[in-house]
């Protein structure tokens, strides 16, 4: 019964050792798939190379920021133009202007880092 449980133990303490690291930064899928679908359709449609550099993006932005985090700031960003009193929150409180600077100064980053930002032209 000992051996049991000591190649048990070994086993679990393997298992730990070689299994992948689990991301504290983790998005759910359907974000990183909204962010991936909306950036390829500002960045000139759905091919190949918009879709590996946006997913390369929003990678680069959960390694910087929890989701919760990028939550908080996204809606910032998109909240900004909101008329009226409703929007002066998201335009020009101190939570706002950190949060949007923060978050685009990420994304842009990310966007230089991942070749986003560059039009591909198509040969015609």
């Amino acid at each position: 019964m000992v051996k049991v449980v000591k190649v048990s133990s070994l086993f679990i303490l393997l298992m730990g050792v070689f299994s992948a690291p689990a991301s504290a930064n983790d998005f759910p899928t359907v974000e990183r798939v909204k962010f991936v679908q909306e950036c390829m359709a500002l960045k000139g449609g759905p091919n190949y190379v918009n879709m590996y550099g946006c997913s390369c993006v929003i990678d680069k932005i959960a390694n910087q920021m929890t989701f919760d985090e990028y939550t908080y700031a996204d809606a910032f960003v998109r909240l900004r133009n909101m008329r009226g009193e409703r929007g002066g929150y998201f335009r020009s409180s101190k939570d706002s202007r950190s949060a949007r600077k923060g978050y685009l100064t990420i994304k842009g980053e990310a966007e230089e880092q991942c070749f986003v930002g560059q039009q591909i032209t198509q040969a015609k």
